[in-house]
């Protein structure tokens, strides 16, 4: 590799929230004593500065912005060189007084996140999120300061069949969407009927995502070939070392009590790699073998370990987890049956054609050329 592989840490802050979400994964009352200031400040920003210097931390909850110390916690990590801010919001407090102290407090390296799981609140699962004409709202505020936004899509067998809309919505002013799986956490353990299965995925979901590129970030099952990956990475020398389920590879999460998981769906589950307060967050990164385990795609089980895309995919850990019982588990979600690792899908073709546009998409769009 020519360049320092782009590595997120995606920060649950609070457990806090100022909406009713049925299925908050973050919802769990037996936990209390949330990280502190400080402890944000030296245990989780400066640790990861260690470990990447191509580094982002994404900040959520529950809602990150109830904190007293958020604008606090946003200025140090701004401080940090080239640390760029992504603020997970459902947007309730969002306002321009609010955004323009935000963008100060960051120098302007701050990027919000929406959650968009319906157009039209198609069932009471949807009803803690924005109306359309909410987010439009405040997406609206963001353009007018000039501030750069994307969504999240949560996908359930209740959204599914409307995936298709949802991402026309969300690229309709050519903003990225990043796909998220619903999986039983916290108060979701109750919803299981809402997880989806393998021909939910070749009918509805993987159709909408493969022909979307601008969804190109962190999914699964993706069909790029791995040496046309990599030779079309290095040579706009975009720092994304793969673009399928990124767990533990390019991407890791941190509960409010300062667990560590592969994945923002594993965490409050065994699949723990530790804590923060027990260990530092460095020595985490570079020893945990959970962590180690998923950046060796050698040790997928099952067809994901026997797959040529194993590489530039790897299959949704948290999927094979909720599904199977063991993070290294073959995809259940995945359609395709390969007999060895040479055989190729039938959507390999236009998968790479649509990494080229994404990557094109990247080098050139305000603010993910800078932090990519």
């Amino acid at each position: 590799m020519i360049f320092k592989p782009f590595f997120m840490c995606y920060l649950e802050t609070t457990r806090k929230c100022n909406l009713a979400c049925p299925f908050c994964m973050t919802d769990s009352p037996k936990k209390t004593n949330e990280l502190s200031t400080d402890e944000i400040k030296h245990s989780v920003i400066d640790e990861l500065k260690k470990y990447s210097t191509k580094s982002t931390v994404a900040f959520s909850g529950g809602e990150f912005l109830l904190r007293d110390d958020a604008i606090d916690i946003l200025e140090y990590n701004s401080s940090i060189q080239d640390q760029w801010s992504f603020i997970n919001t459902n947007g309730k407090l969002l306002t321009t007084k609010l955004v323009k102290e935000i963008k100060k407090a960051t120098s302007s390296k701050c990027l919000f996140v929406f959650s968009l799981d319906s157009l039209n609140d198609i069932d009471k699962e949807f009803q803690h999120q924005n109306t359309t004409e909410g987010l439009k709202e405040k997406t609206n505020i963001l353009k007018a300061l000039d501030v750069p936004f994307f969504f999240v899509v949560t996908i359930t067998k209740k959204n599914m069949k409307d995936l298709d809309k949802i991402l026309e919505f969300a690229t309709s002013e050519e903003r990225p969407v990043l796909r998220s799986p619903f999986v039983p956490r916290g108060r979701g353990k109750d919803f299981e009927t809402l997880l989806f299965d393998r021909e939910d995925m070749k009918k509805y979901i993987h159709p909408a995502l493969r022909e979307n590129y601008l969804s190109y970030i962190s999914y699964a099952p993706f069909f790029s070939a791995p040496n046309f990956f990599q030779k079309n990475w290095l040579k706009t020398k975009i720092a994304i070392k793969q673009l399928g389920c990124q767990a533990g590879r390019g991407y890791i999460a941190i509960s409010p009590e300062g667990d560590v998981a592969p994945c923002v769906h594993l965490l409050d589950t065994p699949v723990k790699c530790g804590n923060i307060r027990e260990r530092s967050l460095y020595k985490i990164l570079k020893e945990d073998h959970i962590l180690n385990d998923l950046r060796d795609p050698n040790k997928l089980q099952g067809k994901c370990g026997r797959c040529k895309y194993r590489f530039s995919c790897g299959g949704c850990r948290a999927l094979a987890y909720y599904h199977n019982g063991h993070y290294l588990a073959e995809d259940p979600t995945c359609f395709f049956e390969p007999e060895n690792s040479s055989q190729s899908c039938e959507y390999e073709k236009m998968q790479n054609e649509n990494v080229v546009k994404f990557a094109d998409f990247i080098r050139k769009t305000t603010p993910f050329k800078d932090f990519f």
